[in-house]
C-alpha cells in the first residue's frame, strides 16, 4: 500500500514540475501577430539610423500573410511556414526613396528574409537560418503596438 502511495506521490509531483510542462511560457511570444523588430541582418547590428522613417520589422499572419516596413518603405508579401520551418514568397514594397545608408539596409534585409528557411523563437527573440544553418536574422518582439 505504502508503495502505491508513493508511487501516485511521485507522478503527481513530477507532473506538476516546471521542467516537464508543456504549456508555453506566458512570456513568450507567438509566431503570428507579433511586432517582431529587427535587431540584427547578417550579425550586423540593425539599430534606428539617421533617415530611417520607422523601425524594420515583420508581421507575419498564420494566413501566410506578411507585412511590416524595411525602415524606409513599407513591405509586404506571403510565407510558407511549419513548424521550424518558414519560406518567403515575392516580397513587394512601396517605392519611396531614403538616404543611401537606409536604402541598403533595407534592400539587406529584404535579402535576409528570402534567404530564411528556419527560425526558433526563444524567449522574445525570433532568429532564422539560411539553409546551411547560418543567422541571417534576428528579432525582438514588441509589445503593444
Amino acid at each position: 500500500m505504502i508503495r502505491y502511495f508513493f508511487i501516485v506521490l511521485l507522478a503527481a509531483l513530477t507532473a506538476c514540475s516546471p521542467q516537464y510542462s508543456t504549456q508555453p511560457d506566458a512570456d513568450t511570444p507567438k509566431l503570428f501577430r507579433t511586432w517582431w523588430r529587427v535587431e540584427k541582418i547578417d550579425g550586423q547590428d540593425a539599430e534606428f539610423i539617421r533617415g530611417q522613417r520607422q523601425d524594420m520589422h515583420i508581421i507575419l499572419y498564420s494566413s501566410g500573410k506578411m507585412v511590416g516596413s524595411g525602415g524606409c518603405n513599407q513591405i509586404s508579401g506571403s510565407f510558407i511556414q511549419s513548424p521550424g520551418s518558414i519560406r518567403f514568397g515575392a516580397i513587394a514594397s512601396s517605392k519611396m526613396m531614403c538616404q543611401p545608408g537606409v536604402m541598403s539596409r533595407e534592400r539587406a534585409f529584404i535579402s535576409a528574409l528570402r534567404k530564411s528557411s528556419s527560425y526558433i523563437v526563444r524567449g522574445r527573440r525570433l532568429t532564422m537560418y539560411d539553409r546551411a544553418g547560418h543567422e541571417v536574422l534576428r528579432f525582438m518582439a514588441i509589445s503593444s503596438r
